[in-house]
């Protein structure tokens, strides 16, 4: 293989739109009229290139989705795998600044340095920003800019106040009603845990989001693959969440191939060996199978999703179903499944 296919070579992942917050009626509402095989999740099972950035995942989880990149959004750890690599630390958390979290001055001017659609073709839009070659050109993601900006914040409180946590307080308040906040002490901000931190600093971004320049393949090892230690690979999951009030949330996993896909006869043969083509001479990922209909923005999560696929299918009267579908059409939505070939 020459070193620009190996460079680009292709990669299975699985992704999974979940939530833990829906309703029987719900799961109901999503496995019969919104194609989820399970009523409690949406997949998409893709290939992509090996040098895909995470910040061009983004763009590639948002038309996989059916989403208008019209939110915040970050990419992060399980809360297990935040805590080994952090050890639960300030400096644990703060080492790793530049070459695995972002600065805490990390903005949205900064993170969205390329999010330039003016007008025309969305979509067209979107395929470019997930088609190499990769590169990430946001300012404060670099490394030397980053370690800057995360010791200019340890240096700022080189004494900080320990405060209870509000749990505390509040157990406390529940059987004095007087009671006021504790201060536990004090400590260099370096030497405090990150549950301290937060109890005593409010830090907008917070300190969990990922580097967007860092590659996908590197970051995540294989499904089930046991990982120790902070080097690379991370974790053997990731984690994707878009629009903080919807809550969507995408479970990203790295698969070592698609024998899965072919047990389940969800893809032929052929059609991989197609698909590998495809991201070698277009370099840009290739959806493989498709479970559960896109969604939209703005609907309230999965559990809207299923309330609003409800509402179109047994709504009360035709002429409140007739709203729902152009108000969805309006958000950009299709009530049809495409071929996953078709979709990115």
């Amino acid at each position: 293989m020459s070193e620009e296919k190996e460079r680009i070579r292709p990669i299975p992942l699985h992704l999974e739109l979940v939530s833990d917050h829906m309703s029987d009626e719900e799961q109901v509402l999503l496995k019969r009229y919104g194609e989820s095989s399970t009523g409690t999740s949406i997949n998409r099972d893709i290939l992509i290139p090996a040098d895909l950035t995470l910040h061009a995942l983004h763009y590639t989880v948002q038309k996989l989705f059916g989403w208008q990149n019209s939110h915040l959004r970050r990419f992060l750890l399980s809360e297990n795998d935040y805590k080994r690599v952090t050890d639960g630390t300030v400096r644990g958390w703060s080492d790793l600044v530049g070459t695995l979290f972002q600065p805490p001055s990390e903005g949205e001017h900064d993170l969205f340095w390329d999010d330039d659609y003016d007008s025309g073709n969305f979509n067209s839009w979107l395929r470019k920003k997930y088609t190499g070659p990769y590169d990430y050109r946001g300012h404060y993601e670099q490394y030397e800019v980053a370690r800057q900006d995360v010791e200019m914040m340890l240096d700022r409180f080189p004494d900080l106040e320990i405060r209870e946590s509000f749990s505390e307080f509040m157990d406390r308040k529940n059987s004095d009603s007087e009671s006021k906040p504790e201060i536990r002490g004090r400590s260099p901000l370096i030497d405090m845990t990150i549950e301290e931190m937060n109890r005593s600093l409010f830090m907008e971004t917070g300190t969990e989001d990922l580097l967007e320049k860092l590659l996908v393949d590197e970051l995540i090892g294989y499904e089930g693959e046991q990982i120790l230690g902070r080097g690379f690979p991370v974790a053997d999951e990731l984690f994707y969440e878009y629009d903080f009030g919807d809550g969507w949330r995408v479970r990203i996993t790295k698969r070592k191939s698609c024998e899965e896909l072919l047990r389940s006869h969800l893809v032929t043969v052929q059609e991989i060996e197609e698909a590998n083509t495809e991201v070698l001479r277009k370099h840009r990922p290739v959806c493989l199978a498709i479970d559960g209909l896109s969604v939209m923005d703005d609907v309230g999560g999965l559990s809207g999703f299923a309330r609003f696929l409800g509402e179109v299918h047994q709504g009360d009267s035709r002429e409140e179903s007739a709203v729902a579908r152009r108000w969805a059409k309006s958000m950009g939505w299709k009530d049809k499944k495409v071929r996953p070939s078709k979709l990115l």
